[in-house]
C-alpha cells in the first residue's frame, strides 16, 4: 500500500476505479494518473493490475483503490467509476459497478448496445457515457493517447471527484519531454467534449 505523505485528514472520501482495456492501451499508465492524483489528495493508494497477453492485444484491467482499504481487488458490484478504453472489455466488466455506478467507455459507435445490456444499465442506475475518445486521439494524431482523451471527458463532464486543475498537475508530473504537450493536448481534447454533456444535463 502506498501512504500519502500528507495528512489522512485531506482525504475525500473512499473511491474505487476499475480500467479495462487491452495491451498497448496505456491502462498501467492511467492508472499512475489516478494514484498520483490520490497521493496528492492526501489518501493511501492500493491497487492490481491482471494482464492477459498483452503483446497480442489480450486483456488488461486494472483495480484501483483510493483511500483506506485493506484489499487491492474490487470485487463484483463494488467500484464507483468504470474506465473502459475498449469496447469488448465494457461488456466483461460493467459488472464491477455498484449500483449509481459511472461507466465512462471508448467506443466508435455510442448505439452499440442491445436491450438486454440497456436494461442492465436502466436496473443498476448506471450512468453511462460513451465517447470516440480513440477517434478523438486520432485527430489530433496520436492513438496512443486515447485513453488520456477519455480521462479528459470523465473529468469535462463533472461527474468525476477530479477538478481540471489536478487532472492537468498530475499530467505534467508525469509526462516527460515530447509527451507533456501531447498529453496536456488530448486531455484537453475530452475535456472539451465533456464539457458538451456537461451543458446538456445542467
Amino acid at each position: 500500500m502506498k501512504k500519502s505523505p500528507h495528512k489522512e485528514k485531506s482525504d475525500r472520501g473512499r473511491l474505487q476505479i476499475i480500467l479495462a482495456g487491452v495491451g498497448g492501451q496505456g491502462i498501467l499508465f492511467s492508472s499512475r494518473i489516478f494514484s498520483e492524483w490520490g497521493l496528492k489528495s492526501g489518501s493511501d493508494i492500493i491497487g492490481s493490475e491482471t494482464h492477459g497477453m498483452s503483446q497480442r492485444g489480450g486483456s488488461v484491467i486494472a483495480h484501483l483503490k483510493i483511500g483506506r482499504f485493506h484489499s487491492p481487488m474490487i470485487r463484483e458490484g463494488n467500484a464507483d467509476i468504470l474506465y473502459s478504453f475498449e469496447e469488448n472489455e465494457t461488456y466483461k466488466t460493467l459488472k464491477f459497478l455498484k449500483d449509481g455506478g459511472i461507466c465512462f467507455a471508448n467506443l466508435e459507435q455510442t448505439g452499440r448496445f442491445g436491450p438486454k445490456v440497456l436494461d442492465y444499465l436502466k436496473k443498476k442506475e448506471t450512468t453511462f457515457l460513451a465517447f470516440n475518445a480513440t477517434g478523438a486521439a486520432i485527430k489530433i494524431g496520436s492513438v496512443m493517447s486515447t485513453n488520456i482523451v477519455l480521462i479528459g471527458f470523465s473529468v469535462g463532464t463533472g461527474l468525476v471527484p477530479f477538478t481540471y486543475e489536478e487532472m492537468k498537475s498530475v499530467l505534467e508530473s508525469l509526462s516527460k519531454g515530447k509527451h507533456l504537450a501531447l498529453n496536456l493536448k488530448a486531455f484537453d481534447r475530452g475535456v472539451q467534449e465533456g464539457e458538451k454533456i456537461k451543458k446538456i444535463k445542467s
